[in-house]
Parts: structure tokens; C-alpha cells; sequence
């Protein structure tokens, strides 16, 4: 195998760049669902159960992280992570596995997270329209989260049809079996 790219979107786009279109699309996105969720489910909000909200808010990154895991769950054993912190206070968890993962159990844990939790979201948001705009603003939150595991996800779908990833110190390596050469 050999290394056919690399891809480090901090590197290539640069950390303010990334958490700028991350807050683009999470507002593009409570635009989008916000008005037509308002305009069919057409109840009273309440705001009560404010509390229940900010917990929501808190807990909706680790589920996140966690849920990253489920599709590769046969890789438990070879699974690190690490915990770092960022201004001080915010928990970073980071997960890595210790060899390569095919491409597409690889795009299937990046996405994931996206369609499990903001499907549970936008159920919550129908099931309880008193609330939608807790439910949206969550949704929007999530969607924003996951706008780096898109970026990421794009790249690979360009990648070989039998790729392997492999994460390493400076992003995700995309390995390719030569075949052949001459």
C-alpha cells in the first residue's frame, strides 16, 4: 500500500476558516428547518424545561463522539483516544484507530452521527411542536458539528474504490494497494 493522499483540513483550510463555515452552515440550517417547521407544526412555544435544553446542548458532542464509534466497533480493541482541552475549560475527546479502516466503513462512521442523532431531533421536533425551537436550534447545533465530518467524507469519496484509511498525528492518510506496476 502506499500513501495516495493526506488530507488535514486545518492545514489545508486553516482552524478559523473551518469553525467559520461550521457556524454558516448551522445557521443556513435553523433557517432552513425553522421557518417550514413553523409554518406546518403552527402551535404555541413554550419555554419552559429551559434546563433540559442547555443539557441537550452539552450533551449532543459527546453522543456525537460516541456514535462516531458504533460503526467500527470491531476495531474496539486497536480504538485510542484522548482527551485535550480547549480554552481552558472545553473538553476535545479524539478517537483513533491503530491500523487502517476501508473507505467506506470509514465514510459510514463519519456520517453516522448526523443521521442518527438529528433523525431523533427532527422526531422530537414533530412529536413535541411546543418545543420545535429547542428541537431546531439542536438540530442546527449538530449539523454544524458534523459540517467538519462532511468536508472530511467529501474528500474520501474522490479517493480509490478500495482505499483504506489510516489516522494519523497530521489528519487522515488514504492508502491505495498499487497494483501492477510496471
Amino acid at each position: 500500500m502506499h500513501c495516495w493522499k493526506t488530507i488535514n483540513l486545518e492545514k489545508q483550510f486553516g482552524h478559523s476558516r473551518v469553525m467559520l463555515l461550521s457556524f454558516i452552515v448551522m445557521m443556513m440550517v435553523f433557517t432552513i428547518i425553522y421557518v417550514p417547521v413553523n409554518l406546518i407544526l403552527s402551535e404555541d412555544l413554550y419555554d419552559t424545561h429551559f434546563y433540559l435544553f442547555l443539557a441537550g446542548m452539552l450533551m449532543i458532542y459527546p453522543l456525537h463522539k460516541v456514535l462516531h464509534v458504533v460503526p467500527i466497533l470491531s476495531y474496539i480493541n486497536k480504538i485510542k483516544y484522548k482527551v485535550t482541552r480547549q480554552l481552558f475549560c472545553i473538553p476535545i475527546v479524539s478517537f483513533r484507530v491503530g491500523e487502517p479502516i476501508s473507505k467506506n466503513r470509514f465514510v459510514l462512521a463519519l456520517v453516522f452521527p448526523f443521521f442518527t442523532i438529528n433523525t431523533v431531533l427532527l422526531a422530537g421536533c414533530v412529536l413535541m411542536p411546543h418545543y420545535s425551537h429547542y428541537f431546531t436550534i439542536l438540530t442546527a447545533y449538530h449539523t454544524g458539528i458534523c459540517t467538519i465530518d462532511f468536508l472530511y467524507a467529501k474528500c474520501l469519496l474522490y479517493s480509490p474504490r478500495d482505499a483504506m484509511i489510516e489516522e494519523n498525528e497530521d489528519g487522515y492518510e488514504i492508502l491505495n494497494l498499487q497494483r501492477g506496476t510496471i
